[in-house]
């Protein structure tokens, strides 16, 4: 091994502030970048330091010491973010290098590394029985609380296991009882995926989101920040980008001549009514200062149009930049839209204008903020259950905790139907090959989306509902705005890590026209 070594008389004094404040800025900088849930990858750091430390110790296994080390990060213009490390000691030869922070020596010997806590079956046990039975540490003006949610503790098997699907956070499986998010970065204020999942359980009678269980948090002198959450597990369950798929790919490659059954269009109408459940829940506490709704004004939808333009700007500068390294006829297609930039331009203002001119534009409510396929489960009982109420993770905190009109969610997941319509015929080999593929992935997303709006909007219409535009064009033109602000952000994600997939936006964008 060639990681650095802290030289200790007891090796558990390697966990102690003074130690691990030690530990170099580059030896962290190497450690953090190779942490997949780093979300500062790229960025330029100025320096990096372990700030503090909060000693953790199970009544289970006093003798087994553990840290949360907080680590802060300066970045350029002046940033500055903090991370939390579940620090504890492994032999030497059962941990590898890629997760080792650092080697103890003592006794003229290295025989401990440090590692990510979450690592070790002791740890995950400890803090199962932290939701039990409720567990606070403290040290130089810090704590660290673990709490169960409702009354009394919860009971969780020791069995667990890290989740692998996790890129922002850390997940520990429970058996099949419950699922533990360690969010790794540490933000002041409520987080969105908390605060709505505690709502939805204590307030509402919601119940398509996985229960909330616990909730650790993370104070420091006045500041509050919210450092992990325990929630029901739904075991056996796949997320509906994969459910979708499969059907896909079963509906492109039917043999039939004729249009084949689409058995995910029912499963889709499903889905609409309990993504509108969702709003209706989200909406329904006009007293709670968090969560009580307003009724969107002509300004708000004014800059819900200049969000969209903007991204629209960036979009357009970017395409103009890299469109002659896409592949044809992709390049074609984005220089054709270029030449009509001013169009696209007229055509997403236009959407706000038509907003008006039908009279209103709905409520502002929270809302998930982030929506997609990817972000519900269809769990073993043919069940849709919505996660994840973080919001878009680049987003300030307080912009992810906004209200805004629930069409935004909506029109997420009408782009996440063209995504999965267009993976499956990528995947069948049919993009720009089989145009029967192409035309039966065509009809497979139009009846993704009016199956979903048809749950959505239900037998009513909109008319008769003040949580959207009161008639249905102020609601169409609406839906179209916040597709578009969506097909834009799609266009530069594109173009900057996926460019194979950058005909996807251009041809939602064509369609606008």
């Amino acid at each position: 091994m060639t990681a650095l070594a802290l030289h200790t008389a007891d090796p558990r004094d390697a966990l102690a502030a003074a130690a691990l404040a030690s530990v170099p800025d580059e030896t962290l900088r190497v450690y953090l970048g190779g942490r997949r849930w780093f979300g500062a990858k790229g960025r330029a750091l100025q320096s990096v330091r372990v700030e503090g430390t909060i000693p953790v110790s199970w009544p289970s296994a006093p003798e087994e010491p553990y840290a949360i080390a907080i680590v802060r990060l300066e970045l350029d213009a002046g940033t500055v973010l903090r991370y939390q490390l579940p620090l504890g000691l492994l032999g030497v030869g059962e941990t590898e290098d890629e997760h080792t922070l650092a080697l103890v020596e003592s006794g003229g010997a290295v025989r401990h590394a440090i590692v990510d806590a979450t690592l070790l079956p002791a740890f995950r046990g400890g803090l199962a029985n932290a939701f039990r039975t409720g567990a606070t540490f403290q040290a130089d003006g810090r704590s660290w609380r673990v709490e169960a949610i409702g009354s009394g503790g919860v009971e969780l098997p020791h069995e667990s296991k890290v989740g692998g699907a996790e890129q922002s956070n850390t997940s520990i499986i429970y058996g099949t009882e419950a699922i533990c998010k360690l969010f790794r970065r540490l933000e002041p204020g409520e987080n969105p995926d908390v605060e709505i999942a505690r709502f939805l359980t204590m307030r509402t009678q919601f119940r398509n989101t996985p229960q909330l269980l616990g909730v650790i948090t993370m104070e420091e002198r006045d500041v509050h920040c919210v450092a992990g959450m325990l929630s029901r597990f739904l075991p056996d369950s796949r997320d509906a980008w994969a459910h979708a798929l499969q059907h896909i790919d079963a509906y492109l490659g039917a043999a039939d001549r004729g249009e084949p059954g689409n058995p995910f269009s029912d499963e889709s109408r499903q889905l609409g009514m309990v993504t509108r459940a969702l709003h209706e829940a989200l909406s329904s506490d006009e007293d709670d200062p968090a969560f009580a709704p307003s009724f969107a004004t002509d300004g708000e939808v004014r800059r819900w149009s200049e969000a969209a333009a903007s991204r629209l700007a960036d979009a357009m500068e970017l395409l103009a930049a890299r469109a002659g390294t896409l592949e044809e006829p992709t390049q074609a297609h984005a220089r054709a839209l270029l030449q009509r930039r001013d169009a696209l331009e007229d055509r997403v203002r236009g959407f706000a204008d038509e907003v008006l001119e039908a009279g209103d534009a709905g409520m502002r409510i929270r809302h998930h903020g982030d929506y997609h396929l990817g972000q519900v489960l269809r769990t073993r009982d043919d069940q849709w259950m919505i996660i994840d109420f973080e919001g878009e993770p680049a987003r300030p905190l307080e912009e992810r905790r906004a209200r805004h009109s629930p069409l935004r969610d909506v029109a997420g997941m009408m782009r996440s139907f063209a995504y999965a319509a267009a993976a499956g015929a990528m995947h069948t080999g049919g993009v720009g090959r089989d145009p029967r593929v192409e035309i039966r992935a065509s009809r497979w997303e139009r009846e993704a989306r009016e199956h979903f709006l048809g749950g959505y909007l239900g037998t009513r219409g909109p008319a008769a509902d003040a949580l959207l535009p009161s008639t249905p064009a102020g609601t169409a033109a609406l839906l179209a705005l916040f597709e578009a602000e969506k097909l834009f952000y799609e266009l530069g994600y594109e173009l900057d890590n996926r460019p194979a997939w950058a005909w996807i936006p251009l041809r939602g964008i064509a369609k606008l026209l």
